[in-house]
């Protein structure tokens, strides 16, 4: 599914603490490159709508090396309901409406 846009990602297996430490500082990098980006936008909703598709098919087509397929799979399932929670909890935040 890797469309030659983003490397394999290769991992180990980060201990509970290091993981939870990773998520915050992307969800923190998130949140301030969405505020940055919408800050001048006319059309939030719109840009808005066209990131979250992005970043979530980019999300959906990461290929992941050095854990089992059944790691890697819950990982990465984690990992998009993470990325879906912050993009929702941003857009109340905005005042925009769901996609349609």
């Amino acid at each position: 599914m890797n469309d030659e846009k983003w490397p394999i990602v290769s991992i180990g297996c980060p201990d509970e603490r290091k993981l939870g430490a990773s998520l915050i500082a992307v969800q923190t990098a998130l949140w301030l490159t969405l505020d940055k980006l919408l800050e001048n936008e006319e059309s939030k909703q719109k840009l808005f709508d066209d990131l979250e598709v992005v970043a979530l098919k980019e999300a959906k087509s990461i290929v992941v090396t050095g854990v089992s397929i059944e790691t890697e799979a819950e990982s990465l399932e984690f990992g998009i309901a993470v990325l879906q929670a912050i993009l929702d909890a941003k857009r109340i935040q905005l005042g925009l409406a769901t996609k349609t």
